[in-house]
């Protein structure tokens, strides 16, 4: 019985940002052959003023 490599590159991720302004960010980001990230996407989370 061979032993299973449970320990896989990871090939994507998703990063949350923070901005000192008004909005918070995710990037979609997948890594390069050269192994470099390489954002792909970008969703604004936008805050909200509670009063």
């Amino acid at each position: 019985m061979s032993k299973l490599n449970t320990t896989a590159a990871q090939t994507y991720r998703y990063e949350l940002v923070h901005d000192d302004d008004d909005a918070d960010f995710v990037a979609y980001q997948r890594r390069r052959e050269d192994g470099f990230w390489q954002t792909f996407a970008t969703w604004m989370i936008p805050r909200t003023v509670c009063n």
